[in-house]
């Protein structure tokens, strides 16, 4: 178990109680239609602006409908904006998330990971990434109430306290949520050895090295709790999506 400081609640909108969960998740895939990619969008491929749009997600109840568009008004500085949009069905979207440019990560992206069922509540992952630099992405998983902006964002990296003997960094294969009715959210990674450049993995002393495991980690809201998990806990999410007649 590692200490509850890791977890955070951030209010973009209004303080407002979330709502619960039940405990069954049934997605429907044949309901789904092919998004375009917004997580990683690739300026330099065609090197000109850009307006990506993805397919219009609806929670179960089809009430709250969400998507995410990123912008890069010029392929070679490689600007990104992403914002994430969500509404009532009928009613006007409006701006829960949004993701500028930084200096140290000037390109970034969101994708839509589902809904929980019979909920408001919206998981999306989010990675930010430096043009030509070497450094590794950042990773977000966020969870947001789409009626009042709050956002629940797990500190990732308290993953890392259980290989904080060796050489360990990871990355995000799979998130969902827990069959709790509070705000739990699985996030599930991939760990590994990082290396210098020009470096390989055999440069590491053998009892440094990560190897290769993966591992389902729960961070609790309600408690604070955060800890491992069985890989087998599944990660609970409802998807249904729309073609976006926003267009790109």
């Amino acid at each position: 178990m590692l200490a509850s400081a890791a977890l955070r609640a951030i209010p973009l909108i209004l303080l407002l109680p979330v709502l619960g969960f039940t405990q069954q998740v049934d997605a429907n895939p044949s309901a789904n239609s092919a998004s375009p990619q917004t997580l990683s969008v690739n300026c330099q491929e065609k090197g000109k602006p850009q307006h990506v749009v993805s397919a219009v997600s609806l929670s179960e109840d089809e009430k709250w409908h969400a998507y995410v568009e990123v912008d890069v008004p010029n392929g070679l500085t490689c600007l990104h904006t992403t914002r994430l949009w969500v509404a009532r069905a009928n009613a006007p979207y409006r701006l829960v998330y949004l993701m500028p440019p930084k200096r140290t990560a000037v390109e970034n992206g969101m994708e839509i990971l589902g809904w929980a069922r019979n909920s408001r509540m919206l998981l999306v992952m989010t990675e930010e990434w430096q043009m030509g630099s070497d450094a590794p992405d950042r990773q977000r998983v966020l969870a947001i109430d789409a009626g009042t902006g709050m956002v629940y964002e797990p500190e990732l990296d308290a993953m890392l306290e259980a290989h904080k003997d060796k050489q360990c960094a990871f990355r995000v294969t799979d998130a969902g949520f827990s069959a709790d009715k509070n705000v739990n959210i699985l996030v599930r990674a991939r760990f590994y050895t990082p290396t210098e450049v020009n470096e390989t993995e055999e440069d590491v002393p053998p009892a440094k090295r990560c190897g290769n495991p993966e591992e389902t980690w729960s961070f609790d809201f309600a408690s604070g709790e955060i800890r491992q998990v069985a890989n087998t806990e599944p990660l609970l999410l409802f998807k249904k999506s729309l073609p976006n007649r926003r267009g790109n």
